[in-house]
Parts: structure tokens; C-alpha cells; sequence
């Protein structure tokens, strides 16, 4: 562990010294070399902590001066594979284990589904590179369940790591909060995009995001505030992935209940430091779509659960006045007390049934068009990847995050109805085989993944609603992060 530990803070200082400009960003390839010496010659258990810890920090690699967007998850994760391959091979048991791979093979048909979609895609190539997209991080997937199929002692190693990852996107959340409270949201604004974010993913996003970004909330009568979006180039990105972070601090909660009061105190001040991240990101989605689950969970769940459930969600709506506060105080500081008279996170929660705000009806208007385009071309879509075309866009906007703002709408219109159908499929297995835990229908013997999984069904809830607002799960930090959820619910349900 110390090995793995040691390897991390070398990437943090790599990145530390990129940021502020004392390396150069192709000392990011030497990084990526160091990562995969150990790699290549390490247990891969200790890889594969080191992987998953390090999904917050992959950065961009700029192989050329015109091709600087390459992440370095990609190679790493392909190198991770190879290894596992040829150490100790690949074991499915696809034949004697059905039951447990109705969602690789539902995952396989939806893969057909997307190849398929390319024979009518406008532009091919966007629709391939798509696909490689999401099989390469689909291959996180198969060295989990493998690796902890050969030794389910490495499961407690993978839920540190995951710890690990999620200590440092809300530590860096919570820093922007701070540097917001020295420094102006102009200068806040260039910092980060030309510092952080050209590391992170490259030269062409930082000048998109130099005048174009969701980092801010506007008011008509007041100054601009921050909405924490972490590592992640937009906040709902970011919002997506704490709200995958909350079960396992339900669960520090859940299972120190009966410990001294010091680490009870410590799980409360976890859960509400992410729930306060949360609305600190100032997405309407994750906000709206809690709702839904906490209304499913009240019908169904057991009374011992439900109380502490219901008492995270009354933590969440208590928070807004807190988080207002805070929100708003480097421009309470900056204006005066007048200028903030009826400023608060509910001015933007009131938004919400706003229909005509900016951001609300531009939304109507790419639902009212992506649905007539699913109308139109219910089978195949307009291709895997090709989206743009159904805005009548061109297809390089879907570089810069052209989408439906509707997971569902997304898919169907890309690779028709029946796609959509087959990952719908996926859904409902995960969260029934989740459920399954939660209801008490299925015991491991495990104390903390017991409950753990149990917590995930309901932030999968929220997940699915938040699916509702946004495709914010095909960011490739969040999505490596859920594929490891998933992935180690799979394997500790089917031991």
C-alpha cells in the first residue's frame, strides 16, 4: 500500500508543478511511463488501486502540438487489460453462470445495436471513435470482475480506492470555494481555465471554455457566483459524481452508528460536505431529480433504513440556507449587505419552473427537435456519435458537448428506439440486482458492501432521474467511476 500511496502523491506533484507552470505538460508522458513500469511489474491489485484512485487525475497527454486531447486513462487502462490478459487471461463462465451476465449480454446486443447504426451515420468516424470510446472504458469492467473472481479479499482494497478518488474531487471542489473568497471570479476564471483545465484536457477545451462554460450562475441583479465543479469541466459533471460519493458516506454513517461518537461525528460531517458540494454545483437536475427517489424509496423501504434515509434527505433541503451563505459571501463581502437582500440558492431552485430562463427553454426546444428526429428515424437513428445532425449542427459540435440534455432522448436519437430499449434492459438489471440487497433478498457477508449496496440502489434512482436533465454520465471521469460501482456490485452480488 505504501508503493501505491507513494506512485499517487508523484502524480499529484507532477500535476502540481504542470499547473503552475514549472514543468511543461509533456512531463505528463513521463508520468504516464512511470504508471505503466509499475503497472507491467506490480500485483495487479496494487494497479488496479492505483487506477482507481487516480480517476480524478488523468490528464490530457499532448502527443503532438495539433493532438494534445489523448487522456491518459485510455493507454493506462489498454496496458491494465494487456496485463491482466497475459498474467493470468480472462474468465467470463458466460455458459455456467447466466443468471450473473444477463447485463454483459444485454451490453453486448446494445454494442451490435451501436456498430449497426454506423451504416447510416453522416460522418463514420465520429460514430467509431464514440464506440472505442465506450468499449475502452468498458474494459475497466472486465479486470474488476476478474480480478476480484481470482481473490475477493482485493474488494476492500477497491472500495479505498474509490474513497481515495472521491476525497480528491471534493477536496478540490472545496479549494475553488475557498479561492473564490481571495480572488475575483474573473481572474478565478482564467486561472483555472488556462492553468488547470489545459492540463487536464488540452488546449482546445481551455479556449472553449475561455468564453464559453457552466461554471458560473448569473443574476440580473448581481454579480456572478461560483458553482463547484471540481476536476471536471462542467458542474454537473461533477454533481453526478457525488451523487454516486453519497452511499458511501451513508454507509460510514450507517455502520459507525454504534462506534464512538468522534467517528459518528466525522461520517455526518463527511455526508453533509458532499450533500453541501451537491448544491454548491448549482445543478437544477441533481437537485429536481432527488426528489424522485426519496418519493420510491419512502413506498418500499424497511422502517430501520428509512429513518436514516429520510433524515440524509432532510439534511439535503436544510442545506440550502447554509450553502447560500456561503456561496454568496465573497460578494457580500465585495457589495454589502443591500445588494444581497433576496440572493440565495433558492433564487436558482426557483428557476427551475421558469420557462422561459435561458438555459430552461433552450432545452424545450432541443427536446421538442430531438423527439422529432426519434419520430422520424425510430430504428437506427442518425448514428452512434452523430447527434449534432439532428440540431442541424455540424458534426465537429459533438467535440464541444452538443447533446440532447436527456441521456434517454440522446441514445434513441443516435441509435433509435430499440437501442434505447436495450439500455433501459441494463438499467432495471442493475438496479433490481441492487434492490435485491437493499430489501434484504440477498445477504453477503460483508457488513459494509451489505449496506453499501443497498444505499448505491437509491443513488442509482437519482442517477437515473438525473438522466433525465443531462448526459453528464458520458464524461469519461464519471463514467469510469460508475463502470467501478457497477462493477463491484456485480461481483459481490454473484459471489
Amino acid at each position: 500500500m505504501k508503493k501505491n500511496i507513494v506512485i499517487l502523491l508523484t502524480e499529484l506533484t507532477a500535476i502540481f508543478l504542470m499547473v503552475f507552470n514549472v514543468l511543461p505538460r509533456e512531463a505528463s508522458l513521463f508520468v504516464v511511463g512511470l504508471l505503466i513500469f509499475y503497472f507491467i511489474f506490480s500485483p495487479l491489485e496494487d494497479s488496479l488501486w492505483v487506477f482507481i484512485a487516480s480517476i480524478p487525475l488523468f490528464v490530457a497527454l499532448p502527443i503532438t502540438e495539433n493532438f494534445d486531447t489523448m487522456a491518459s486513462w485510455r493507454i493506462l487502462l489498454a496496458v491494465l487489460f494487456l496485463v491482466l490478459f497475459f498474467k493470468q487471461g480472462i474468465s467470463w463462465r458466460l455458459k455456467s453462470n447466466f443468471k450473473y451476465y444477463q447485463a454483459e449480454y444485454l451490453t453486448g446486443i446494445f454494442l451490435l445495436i451501436m456498430i449497426a447504426s454506423l451504416f447510416i451515420a453522416d460522418d463514420v468516424f465520429i460514430g467509431i471513435k464514440k464506440i472505442l470510446f465506450l468499449v475502452n472504458i468498458f474494459l475497466l469492467y472486465i479486470i474488476i470482475r476478474n480480478i476480484i473472481h481470482r481473490n475477493k479479499n482485493v474488494l476492500p482494497k477497491i472500495i479505498n480506492a474509490m474513497k481515495v478518488a472521491i476525497g480528491l474531487v471534493l477536496g478540490i471542489g472545496f479549494l475553488q470555494l475557498i479561492m473564490v473568497f481571495f480572488i475575483n471570479l474573473h481572474k478565478f476564471w482564467y486561472l483555472w481555465d488556462r492553468n488547470v483545465i489545459n492540463v487536464f484536457y488540452g488546449i482546445d477545451l481551455s479556449n472553449l471554455l475561455s468564453y464559453s462554460n457552466t461554471w458560473f450562475s448569473y443574476y440580473s441583479y448581481q454579480l456572478p457566483t461560483l458553482r463547484m465543479f471540481s476536476i471536471f469541466p462542467d458542474s454537473h459533471s461533477f454533481a453526478f459524481f457525488c451523487i454516486l460519493a453519497v452511499p458511501f458516506f451513508i454507509t460510514a454513517l450507517f455502520i459507525n452508528n454504534r462506534k464512538s461518537k468522534l467517528k459518528i461525528i466525522g461520517s455526518y460531517l463527511a455526508l453533509i460536505s458532499c450533500l453541501l458540494a451537491i448544491l454548491f454545483s448549482g445543478s437544477r437536475g441533481a437537485w429536481v431529480s432527488v426528489s424522485g427517489a426519496f418519493v420510491i424509496c419512502l413506498f418500499v423501504i424497511v422502517r430501520k433504513r428509512a429513518q436514516l434515509v429520510l433524515g440524509c434527505f432532510i439534511i439535503f433541503f436544510l442545506l440550502f440556507p447554509i450553502a447560500s451563505a456561503i456561496l454568496f459571501m465573497p460578494q457580500y463581502i465585495e457589495l454589502g449587505r443591500d445588494a444581497l437582500s433576496n440572493v440565495s440558492l433558492f433564487e436558482r431552485a426557483r428557476s427551475i419552473i421558469d420557462f422561459v430562463e435561458t438555459s430552461i427553454k433552450g432545452r424545450l426546444e432541443i427536446w421538442q427537435r430531438t423527439v422529432d428526429s426519434i419520430i422520424i428515424r425510430p430504428l437506427l437513428g442518425v448514428g452512434i456519435g452523430n447527434f449534432p445532425s439532428v440540431l442541424n449542427e455540424d458534426l465537429s459540435f459533438s467535440k464541444r458537448g452538443s447533446s440532447a440534455h436527456n441521456l434517454y432522448f440522446d441514445f434513441a436519437a443516435e441509435i433509435g428506439v430499440f437501442g434505447l430499449l436495450i439500455l433501459l434492459a441494463i438499467f432495471w438489471k442493475i438496479f433490481k440486482r441492487a434492490w435485491y440487497f437493499f430489501q434484504g433478498k440477498i445477504k453477503g457477508n460483508n457488513l459494509y458492501l451489505n449496506v453499501w449496496t443497498g444505499f448505491f440502489a437509491i443513488a442509482f434512482l437519482w442517477i437515473l432521474g438525473y438522466g433525465l436533465f443531462d448526459v453528464v454520465l458520458l464524461n469519461d471521469k464519471v463514467l469510469l467511476f460508475f463502470v467501478t460501482n457497477i462493477a463491484v456490485l456485480y461481483s459481490y452480488v454473484s459471489q
